[in-house]
């Protein structure tokens, strides 16, 4: 009997912990950095470095820290070169060079330092950002009367579209939106019911917050929860 009791507290005590209502932020920043480095580059070959931009511009930055090569960084956008940037030879460094390319996103990019000098050396920092429309992401799975807070802080720009899906479970759900604090949007979400996709204009420094909670008792309700900004 001792046993039983035991092992009855132990279930619902795992069940309490599943259900235990929680907050996350999910990962807010619209200016993402893809890469930061440093390198030294000779003549036998250029550093590359390849990115898939989320966003539709990004900012290609290079300094010269050292060396003596005459150097140019090539920016390439599904292999066609879209911009440079040039340094002469010389015992000189510098401060952060730079190139904005456009019309980017879910493109492949690459950056090429081509040291073109035989015997001399070039030492630099590389940086490359833009502003990602990815607002971030989150999932789970959510026991009977659990409850989840997610948080899409500040877009940059002037909408932002919201996706709830269900994933898995039988569980009914509710689903709410707020802006600031305000309630937008309410919906229960049925076993068989498409994903919820909002959009709203306005969203620029807003802060978004999306809550879903499973109202069963005994059955689960898996989801995923992302936002992305648009002009």
């Amino acid at each position: 009997m001792k046993l039983l009791v035991n092992k009855s507290l132990s279930l619902f005590l795992l069940i309490a912990f599943m259900s235990t209502v929680s907050t996350a932020f999910a990962g807010i920043n619209c200016t993402k950095t893809y890469t930061n480095r440093t390198g030294t580059v000779y003549a036998g070959g250029p550093a590359k470095t390849t990115i898939r931009p989320t966003g539709n511009s990004i900012t290609v930055k290079v300094k010269k820290t050292d060396g003596r090569a005459q150097t140019i960084v090539n920016i390439y956008v599904n292999n066609q070169r879209k911009s440079f940037i040039e340094f002469n030879n010389g015992n000189y460094t510098t401060e952060y060079r730079s190139r904005t390319v456009n019309n980017v996103k879910g493109k492949s990019v690459r950056v090429e330092i081509v040291n073109q000098s035989v015997g001399n050396k070039f030492s630099y920092r590389l940086n490359i950002t833009g502003v990602t429309d990815a607002l971030g992401s989150a999932n789970g799975n959510l026991a009977g009367q659990g409850q989840k807070t997610v948080i899409y802080d500040k877009p940059c720009k002037n909408k932002i579209r919201i996706n709830v899906t269900r994933t898995g479970g039988s569980a009914r759900a509710n689903v709410y939106i707020y802006k600031n604090g305000r309630k937008i949007y309410d919906e229960v979400m049925d076993r068989n019911d498409r994903p919820i996709v909002k959009e709203y204009s306005g969203a620029r420094n807003a802060t978004y917050k999306v809550v879903i909670k499973n109202v069963s008792v005994g059955n689960f309700f898996k989801y995923s929860t992302s936002a992305v900004q648009k002009n």
